[in-house]
């Protein structure tokens, strides 16, 4: 079993209170948030299944507070894509070095969330096309399943279409949760769910809820454009924390 030290109790903790406050006013970015906190305390082989299982806390802990405003018919595209590449990322988990693609994703990242913010508008896509949402949802699985990052490219997607913020965040809140479950039973059938990820999600459960529940409330107390600039600050943070782990390392 893992030796609970004092230093990976806190970290977990208190990766998993930040974790939370970000998905719960984004809807995303549990993973961006703590990826870099765990990356220099967790064993790198728990990291990814502890991410998605306490992501998944917080996305069933949100549900309920936004069933009325689901929007179902919309997110079943990302959905059916995201469950097909969901695989393809717990393959590559096991075939390819997370730590280069992770730099590369975090420096592109990073490029579109400054540049965006800089320049005071993001590029507007006018595309109503269910395949075109079904592949972005296909490129979120892979990465979920290989970082637990399925957010990043959906929430990219929706912001250019310029949606209201109770749309996107339908989207963002059905995804994620179908992908983190997709996710975790990838996990589960290649033996990645061990009794060291349980310990470490039971002491991630009580933070992260709280997180998600600050988060949330303060979702519900901005607009569409506040909204807007939280989601580009999140993805660049989501790039940061791709980048830096491998720059120090």
């Amino acid at each position: 079993m893992i030796d609970l030290a004092p230093l990976l109790i806190a970290t977990v903790a208190g990766g998993a209170l930040l974790g939370g406050l970000a998905s719960g006013l984004a809807g995303f970015a549990f993973a961006a948030t703590t990826l870099g906190i765990y990356a220099h305390v967790v064993p790198p082989e728990l990291i990814s299944p502890l991410i998605v299982a306490a992501s998944l806390a917080v996305q069933l802990q949100i549900m309920p507070m936004l069933w009325r405003s689901l929007d179902w018919r919309t997110a079943v595209p990302f959905v059916i894509g995201g469950v097909i590449g969901v695989p393809v990322g717990v393959w590559l988990l096991s075939q390819m070095s997370a730590d280069t693609f992770r730099l590369f994703a975090g420096v592109v990242l990073i490029v579109y969330a400054s540049s965006t913010l800089i320049a005071g508008r993001m590029p507007t896509v006018r595309i109503e096309n269910r395949g075109i949402d079904m592949a972005v949802g296909w490129a979120g699985g892979v990465l979920g399943g290989f970082a637990g990052l399925s957010g990043v490219v959906p929430t990219i997607w929706c912001s250019m279409r310029r949606w209201p913020k109770d749309r996107q965040r339908s989207v963002f809140q059905l995804f994620n949760t179908a992908m983190h479950v997709a996710t975790l039973t990838g996990y589960a059938s290649a033996g990645r769910l061990t009794a060291d990820v349980g310990q470490l999600v039971l002491i991630a459960l009580p933070a992260a809820w709280l997180g998600g529940w600050i988060g949330f409330r303060v979702y519900r107390r901005i607009d569409d454009k506040a909204f807007a600039r939280v989601l580009l600050i999140l993805l660049g943070l989501s790039g940061t924390t791709m980048v830096v782990p491998h720059l120090l390392g």
